[in-house]
């Protein structure tokens, strides 16, 4: 036992796993801590919006996600050479041409939100503000990608608390002050800036060293596979908020957004170990070593994480409620176990997904596997809706069939 203890020790998963876990999982509790807060200030109906407004932020990220596995895969290769001045030309070719996409989305953005406003029921205003985001979503993942892709696991932990805490106070100064949900998306839009300053200390021997230029293409075919692959899971785990807004009443938007934030704890808890097996099983499978140990362990601590999570829903969904919303939200207790399983099928796809991307085996093609189980699912979901138990079962299910059938047909 002792020995095993100190492989585990010197184990670079065991590790940087644990690292992130840590650290990421404070600033996860910090996120939640900012949900819960606003859910308790702005309440059932006000929060039903601010959800959706955060689901839509989700759908920003994805190229976040994208951009940040780019960069991160390029920085091993470049960092494991000492090639500092190749990382540098990473590094300003991709801020210049973040920016200017984030512009051009940015603009695309709020002229859909004329369309979006009506059919969601939120001002056109409002809207347009959460699209201020993408500036931020861009040019983020660039410094951590870096990060990642040096393993400062401890950096990046300790920078994404720092931008919680900073998002945290701002929105609960300025929703106190009477901006109220417009408030919640400044602190959300500026957490993220800070983010991205906070990280240039820290990768000085990059922004000093010498540029020798750089050309990413980001839109090559691993590049696209990598995005789209990335868009079709978040949209998995952002399309029932979005759809309840749909088909029913503000205050079950509300109280079901809840529901379904608290089982976001198993996937946000799960990608932080998923963070961690990225950079090693890159660096192993571009050095010509085994990876298939790394995604065992990995998915050994991902069933770890869902079981205990989903044993805690069963038995205990209106204490856990209780004390992270308050009463208001204890009618939906009863959905929180499928919410939970739900979460725990898409978290493994994710975890797969990701895998593959890392050593260059997921391809274009099999988007379209994604993409069919996508469309299984909202399907599934636009036929069983007619009561909130009934959509939470049918999403449960949804992604189960989502997970086995691209499991199956990828592998």
């Amino acid at each position: 036992m002792i020995n095993y203890l100190k492989s585990l020790k010197k184990n670079e998963l065991f590790k940087g796993s644990l690292t992130l876990l840590i650290l990421l999982n404070i600033g996860n509790f910090l996120n939640y801590l900012y949900q819960f807060s606003m859910a308790r200030i702005l309440g059932p109906i006000g929060y039903g919006v601010l959800a959706v407004l955060v689901n839509i932020i989700y759908i920003f990220q994805v190229p976040t996600l994208s951009i940040q596995t780019i960069v991160s895969k390029h920085t091993t290769k470049f960092f494991v050479k000492k090639e500092f001045g190749k990382i540098k030309g990473v590094f300003d070719y991709l801020i210049k041409k973040t920016l200017l996409s984030a512009l051009i989305l940015f603009v695309i953005f709020s002229i859909l939100s004329i369309f979006l406003s009506k059919s969601l029921n939120i001002p056109i205003w409002l809207l347009i503000l959460t699209g201020t985001f993408l500036f931020g979503a861009l040019i983020y993942p660039i410094g951590t990608g870096i990060l990642q892709g040096m393993k400062k696991f401890k950096v990046w932990g300790w920078n994404f608390i720092g931008g919680n805490i900073v998002k945290l106070i701002i929105a609960i100064v300025l929703v106190f002050l009477g901006f109220e949900i417009y408030g919640a998306i400044i602190g959300f839009v500026l957490g993220t800036l800070f983010s991205f300053i906070f990280i240039i200390p820290f990768i000085k021997e990059i922004i000093y060293a010498k540029e020798i230029k750089q050309k990413i293409n980001l839109f090559s075919k691993n590049s696209l596979s990598t995005f789209f692959a990335m868009l079709l899971i978040v949209f998995m785990y952002s399309v029932d908020v979005i759809l309840v807004r749909v088909f029913f009443a503000e205050d079950i938007v509300g109280k079901y957004a809840v529901i379904s934030l608290i089982g976001k704890i198993i996937l946000f808890g799960s990608m932080t170990i998923g963070y961690a097996m990225f950079p090693i099983t890159s660096e192993k499978f571009a050095t010509g070593n085994k990876t298939r140990g790394v995604i065992k362990k990995t998915s050994i601590a991902i069933f770890l994480l869902c079981f205990l999570a989903v044993i805690l829903f069963a038995f205990f969904p209106e204490l856990i409620i209780k004390i992270l919303f308050g009463n208001q939200y204890l009618s939906f207790a009863k959905i929180l176990i499928y919410i939970g399983i739900a979460f725990s099928f898409i978290s493994f796809l994710n975890i797969f997904v990701l895998y593959k991307i890392s050593i260059d085996k997921f391809k274009l093609e099999h988007i379209l596997f994604l993409l069919i189980f996508f469309i299984t699912q909202v399907i599934i979901l636009f036929l069983i809706h007619s009561t909130i138990q009934e959509f939470s079962i049918a999403f449960m299910f949804s992604t189960i069939i989502s997970f086995i059938g691209s499991l199956i047909l990828i592998k």
